[in-house]
């Protein structure tokens, strides 16, 4: 038997959360590019559903690891940042949501929206001693910053939403598949 990973639970609570929100992007995508998205949804559901439950499976094979750290006081304070980057990330979306209505731009949302989301992960990056979560946000953050100038409906153009679906679904997939444990481990117990 593989011996237990806090680090491989950690990663595997990652890929849950990126499978859940990169399945919410993709299906939006769909909605927005298929008059009748009922085949390309039960796809996304399906994909999404498989890349979720090996998550959780990756999860509970290392749970207690993850409960051996958990309630170390690098853990407890990277996850006040964790709430701290989240709120912030939660009062950046709401507030532009707001300035784009205000200006007659709502278009501009999904672009701005996704930004966000990828400059969240900057700060999460450090505090999750992961670099996974640097290249998943530069690639939010250029993906918002380039579709709307080159996909053929400008900022409305649904192929943002594939793109963040595609970069979260990639993010789950790698931290499932190439985490380093060790590392990790260590630096979760320091």
């Amino acid at each position: 038997m593989e011996k237990q990973s806090a680090s491989r639970a950690g990663a595997a609570v990652g890929a849950m959360i990126f499978s859940v929100f990169g399945s919410g992007w993709l299906l939006f995508w769909a909605a927005r590019s298929f008059t009748q998205a009922a085949v390309q949804w039960a796809l996304i559901g399906g994909l999404g559903l498989a890349l979720f439950i090996t998550a959780f499976r990756q999860y509970r094979r290392n749970r207690e690891a993850h409960a051996a750290v958990v309630e170390t006081p690098e853990s407890k304070k990277g996850k006040r940042i964790f709430n701290i980057v989240n709120i912030g990330q939660g009062l950046a979306i709401f507030l532009a949501l707001n300035i784009v209505n205000n200006i007659g731009h709502p278009e501009w949302f999904v672009p701005v929206f996704i930004f966000i989301v990828g400059a969240h992960f900057i700060p999460l990056a450090k505090v999750f001693h992961n670099k996974r979560h640097t290249v998943t946000g530069v690639a939010m953050m250029v993906l918002a910053l380039t579709y709307p100038r080159l996909a053929q409906g400008g900022a409305a153009d649904p192929v943002g939403c594939l793109g963040a679906g595609l970069i979260l679904w990639a993010s789950a997939l790698s931290a499932l598949l190439f985490h380093t444990s060790a590392q990790a481990d260590a630096a979760a117990v320091r």
